[in-house]
């Protein structure tokens, strides 16, 4: 299996995949002053290709800066007490990072045989891929709570708000704990069946030494 089938297997399982996520008519963040043309999305890591900015309800030209921060520029500068506002599809996570968890999954399933760490998911065995595949989205998940805790004092969330009350954020923060959690118990289910599979309780240890206790008391 390579990383590109790899990575979309996970972005399916994580709902990440390319449409998953749209933005319509969203408001972007930037100085609506008649001078400035530099704005930032909301959301991050958008998909540069379905982007379309928007002053007064009406298309104007626009280019992608940065597809990770959301920066944009707009050809011309809106006027004062104009609306600017964008539509996109955007997504959690980049290729890269989902490469990184695959390979941790990888590791934490206990057996691989690469040199190099790396590329350690592609180097497990067949029927560990989808234990490192659950502990990969759980890590996923993790890295994503961390993410919106961060977020939530960041400047940008202060002036959008996103209609999360305090109430509703934490809902989310605990949901997303919750399935956290149950990609972990999937992942350690998976893993442990494979080794029961082989007559094992789990992976085998390296270097562990077996003793017997001695036993104190009266001989008999």
């Amino acid at each position: 299996m390579s990383y590109s089938t790899a990575i979309t297997e996970l972005r399916q399982l994580l709902g990440d995949t390319e449409f998953h996520k749209k933005a319509t008519n969203k408001r972007i963040l930037g100085a609506v002053d008649g001078v400035n043309t530099l704005f930032f999305t909301y959301d991050k890591r958008i998909m540069t290709n379905t982007f379309q900015a928007f002053v007064n309800g009406v298309e104007v030209q626009a280019n992608v800066d940065d597809e990770i921060k959301g920066q944009i520029t707009l050809a011309n500068a809106p006027d004062i007490n104009s609306k600017v506002n964008a539509s996109y599809y955007w997504r959690f996570w980049l290729d890269e990072e989902l490469q990184n968890f695959l390979n941790k999954g990888a590791e934490s399933t206990g057996q691989f045989t690469s040199l190099i760490p790396d590329n350690a998911y592609l180097s497990i065995q067949p029927g560990l891929k989808q234990a490192a595949l659950f502990f990969a989205s759980n890590m996923a998940i993790k890295s994503l709570i961390q993410f919106m805790i961060n977020r939530r004092h960041s400047e940008e969330f202060l002036l959008e708000q996103d209609n999360n009350s305090d109430s509703n954020f934490s809902s989310m923060i605990t949901a997303l704990n919750a399935q956290a959690k149950s990609f972990w118990d999937e992942a350690v289910f998976h893993r442990d069946d494979f080794y029961k599979r082989l007559g094992k309780r789990n992976a085998p240890a390296f270097g562990v030494k077996t003793v017997k206790l001695r036993k104190y008391g009266a001989f008999r």
